[in-house]
């Protein structure tokens, strides 16, 4: 027997799984293994799963309970310092222990896929009504007043708001944190150029600025019309630090403290970070100063658990309560287990292909083009996610107000073909395509699009990475091509697109310039009323569908695994989930 295909099951880690899942887990090379190769991929699996055994079995004995909910991970990002990282797990992170100084009122919004999968079956689901009929619900910001005119906003702060190091949110906060993302060039720096807020660099300094009128209030003004002046709060990256506990970290080297925000977090949220272990957990402890009153479950611990069949053999067995990461198949397959489910709902994710547009070959738009052609949307919708993804037909998420629909890359190899010959490329060229490996959906969907590339011309060497080294490498603009998934957290239009597409913006790591999308961008951004500020960017959309920046796949559904124990679990938009609304049964 020279060749192992799908044949025999085996029991490994509690669960029935095939003989080519185990090849996918142990072996990163050719497909065709030999008998004694695969032999030898049971045994490390087999061996594996005894590691996995004794230790969490060791974490369920002596953690286990209702005050307790562990949470299994592929990975840890390279922090949660929200002026600094961006990922996933960043978020899911950080939102146990950062604040929300204001969220959208949430309402029911009841939808189908294609096949039938219907998130709004399942208890609890809510969605939010981006379309103009939601309204702000206060946090630690307790009210905020915008001006007719846009170009002044009052935040009024909500006393006795106590971080778990048992400093009081102030307005030295709000203004400290202004300061750090000055003086850092952090995201929050950048949030404020998105939201057209004072202190943007296409403003002058006297175009306005932030002024402490006491202790729980902060006025902010603006030559220029602001008018998500107050929406602000409700985005991830405008939460607020314990800068009083903070700056007990700061150093010479290090004056704003970023490696101690980076593993501790530092919000007013109802947890605190007390032990961060790379490549193992991330255990969190409840702040029982927590405005809102005591978490009732006490700590959360984050496993680290690469591969996904592992993380769902544990769910499986009772010893996590929830597990991110998951491929579409393991969700629809909890649907059978006894002790836990599957939970996907629609929100405002996209995954696309990064393209660097100012690398050879990319800097040519049929490039571009021909690689949108190889993209088999439906294939990945469909056969990968099984519905739980939209085919992305937009530049923005099709959710959100002013939202235009325009695809007009079919999967066509011949199109590509034909493109990359008008850009000089008929014999195509090699490239390296990078991917995350804490989503396993993501490996299956670069093999598909290595065999659609190939048949092009193009041949794709695929890249697998640790969370934190793809985040890096996609971060830094460095990458030709790859995988990510990203979100406006703003229902806005121009919030939406100046997110990705003018030159320099923050999620523009594809390196897309263009004169025409800076200057409608920059025109829009201090146009207050709602149907005026969406007609200000007609065809601006459709322009840049054109120009192929990058390789449009699909909106996916948020997912994750979960113990039929835990109720309460809501996903927020902005924040993912937060553990404190949650409850775990006996």
């Amino acid at each position: 027997m020279k060749y192992i295909t799908n044949i025999a099951l085996t029991v490994i880690c509690g669960r029935y799984i095939t003989i080519t899942e185990l090849l996918r887990m142990t072996h990163k090379g050719d497909w065709e293994m030999s008998f004694k190769k695969t032999l030898s991929g049971v045994a490390k699996a087999l061996a594996v799963c005894a590691i996995l055994a004794g230790t969490y079995m060791s974490v369920n004995k002596a953690e286990a309970g209702k005050d307790t909910m562990v949470i299994a991970i592929g990975g840890l990002p390279q922090g949660i310092d929200l002026d600094k990282h961006v990922s996933p797990t960043t978020w899911s992170m950080g939102a146990q222990v950062i604040e929300d100084g204001m969220s959208w009122e949430w309402v029911d919004f009841p939808f189908k896929t294609g096949d039938g999968w219907d998130p709004s079956t399942i208890p609890g689901f809510k969605y939010p009504d981006y379309f103009g009929k939601q309204k702000l619900v206060p946090g630690i910001i307790e009210k905020c007043e915008l001006s007719a005119d846009g170009k002044k906003a009052v935040y009024h702060l909500r006393k006795g708001v106590i971080s778990p190091w048992g400093n009081e949110f102030t307005a030295d906060d709000v203004l400290w944190r202004i300061k750090r993302g000055k003086a850092t060039g952090a995201i929050n720096n950048f949030l404020e150029f998105l939201l057209n807020l004072p202190g943007q660099t296409i403003n002058p300094p006297e175009s306005g600025g932030y002024t402490k009128i006491d202790d729980h209030t902060v006025e902010v003004t603006s030559s220029a019309g602001m008018p998500l002046g107050c929406k602000r709060f409700t985005n991830y990256y405008d939460a607020f630090l314990d800068s009083t506990e903070v700056m007990k970290h700061a150093t010479e080297e290090d004056p704003w403290a970023d490696k101690w925000v980076a593993t501790n977090g530092g919000g007013f949220g109802a947890y605190k970070i007390t032990e961060w272990a790379p490549g193992k957990r991330v255990v969190m402890e409840s702040n029982e100063n927590y405005w809102r009153g005591a978490p009732e479950i006490k700590k959360i611990i984050y496993l680290v658990v690469p591969e996904s069949a592992n993380r769902v053999a544990l769910l499986q067995q009772g010893k996590v309560h929830m597990a991110e990461g998951l491929t579409p198949d393991e969700i629809l397959a909890l649907d059978s287990s006894d002790k836990a489910r599957g939970v996907a709902v629609r929100g405002n994710q996209s995954m696309w292909v990064v393209i660097n547009n100012t690398l050879p070959p990319y800097d040519n738009v049929k490039v571009r083009q021909a690689i949108n052609h190889l993209i088999d949307r439906e294939a990945i919708a469909g056969q990968i996610y099984h519905g739980m993804m939209n085919v992305w037909q937009g530049v923005m998420p099709s959710t959100y107000p002013g939202y235009d629909k325009w695809l007009k890359y079919d999967y066509n190899i011949e199109k590509a073909k034909a493109l990359l010959a008008e850009a000089g490329y008929a014999d195509g060229f090699d490239a390296e395509f990078a991917f995350s490996a804490a989503e396993a959906s993501q490996e299956s969907i670069a093999i598909l699009l290595q065999s659609a590339f190939k048949a092009a011309g193009i041949n794709l060497t695929l890249k697998k990475l640790p969370v934190a080294a793809h985040s890096d490498l996609i971060m830094s603009k460095k990458a030709s091509l790859g995988l990510w998934t990203d979100m406006p957290i703003q229902p806005d239009i121009n919030y939406a697109l100046k997110l990705v597409w003018p030159t320099g913006a923050l999620v523009n790591y594809h390196n897309f310039s263009d004169e025409k999308v800076d200057a409608t961008l920059a025109k829009c951004e201090g146009v207050v009323d709602p149907k005026a500020r969406i007609d200000c960017h007609a065809g601006i959309q459709e322009h840049i569908h054109d120009l192929a920046p990058l390789g449009w796949i699909g909106e996916q559904y948020f997912a994750v695994g979960l113990s039929r124990a835990v109720s309460g679990f809501r996903w927020y938009t902005t924040q993912y989930y937060h553990v404190h609304e949650m409850s775990i049964a006996d």
